[in-house]
């Protein structure tokens, strides 16, 4: 069943990796980029540790409900994930790469033909030629260990018995004294890092209710306020200043991002129904429309941020919604569900 709320962060959070994928190679030191930065893809790991948590089996008190989830088998847990995250990062990535290297003259990263490189951009996400698509093999080994680890206590009885909040600090210091930075071989390091929003956003699912109440989600002067901070923080630099900083500043925009949702929601603000099951296909499929403008625009153009940005920005979203409005219509046919399947959709 679709919950309204998450479909609003998961378009507010795609306009966020269209509006940043759109800046010229120049422009990154812009406060609009910055600010977008220091939060939108913790916003997307939070999402997808809320959702973990909300589809889960509901469980017995005193037990992990994550530990209920069906992990092996087809149809499990793992295939469902494989087929998702996997199969297109294998796909896209294979399909995109022969083009990449021979329009690496263009290219921000230009990518060398040889079978090593080819290795290298899919076992070393931060070297894909969509680099951006560091996130599914994270966000992929996030998934599956967090259920497995859950399970594996769950066989020991110790599931439940660990508070939410004892697993979110020890996250947090993972997080801040990572011994896995500069792992970059399946972005193990990026999973480290990253791993303090998964469970944040875990928390924030069990303990919604309290959370909203108490923090006022949805109020006007608490979105102000949480949008004003993570702005500050950004300006002044404290964002960057360490790991701790960088987490807390993703945390104020994350809080921004949900008291922003409550509040449209709850003045019928719909202008992101459109978006509803997009979300994911746009960020699969923006890079090819943004990566043609940035050379059409910038490179040969000359255009002006000003204009470049919401030309870019708009294309990133509206020709990749196209392409899933056609899979989707297309899965009438065997061949369509087919290559609809591979393109993860």
């Amino acid at each position: 069943m679709r919950n309204p709320y998450v479909s609003f962060l998961q378009a507010f959070g795609i306009l966020l990796v269209a509006a940043g994928h759109a800046f010229p190679t120049d422009g990154h030191d812009g406060l609009l980029y910055r600010w977008i930065y220091s939060f939108h893809m913790p916003l997307w790991v939070f999402l997808s540790g809320y959702l973990l948590r909300y589809t889960a089996p509901a469980a017995a008190p005193g037990t992990c409900p994550l530990a209920g989830i069906r992990f092996g088998g087809r149809g499990g847990f793992l295939d469902k994930k494989v087929r998702r995250l996997l199969v297109p990062y294998f796909v896209i990535s294979t399909l995109v790469f022969l083009p990449k290297v021979w329009l690496s003259r263009w290219a921000v990263k230009p990518v060398e033909l040889s079978w090593e490189a080819y290795a290298e951009m899919l076992l070393v996400p931060s070297k894909n030629v969509i680099v951006y698509y560091w996130f599914l093999p994270t966000i992929f080994i996030l998934l599956t260990g967090t259920v497995l680890f859950a399970k594996l206590l769950g066989r020991f009885r110790f599931g439940g018995r660990v508070p939410l909040w004892v697993w979110l600090l020890v996250a947090l210091a993972a997080a801040v004294f990572n011994p896995l930075a500069g792992v970059t071989w399946l972005n193990l390091g990026g999973v480290v890092k990253f791993a303090f929003f998964f469970v944040l956003g875990i928390v924030y699912c069990t303990r919604q209710g309290d959370i909203d109440r108490n923090l006022q989600l949805g109020a006007p002067w608490p979105t102000i306020g949480w949008g004003a901070t993570s702005v500050f923080l950004t300006v002044t630099g404290y964002g960057h200043l360490n790991p701790l900083f960088a987490s807390l500043t993703a945390v104020c925009g994350i809080l921004f991002a949900l008291s922003l949702g409550h509040a449209c929601l709850r003045a019928g603000f719909r202008f992101f129904a459109p978006l509803d099951g997009a979300t994911y296909a746009i960020f699969l499929f923006s890079w090819f429309p943004q990566s043609a403008l940035r050379v059409l625009l910038y490179d040969y153009g000359h255009f002006s941020p000003w204009i470049g940005i919401p030309l870019s920005t708009l294309a990133g979203m509206v020709l990749p919604w196209l392409v899933w409005k056609g899979l989707q219509y297309g899965k009438r046919w065997p061949a369509g569900r087919a290559a609809a399947g591979l393109l993860g959709q």
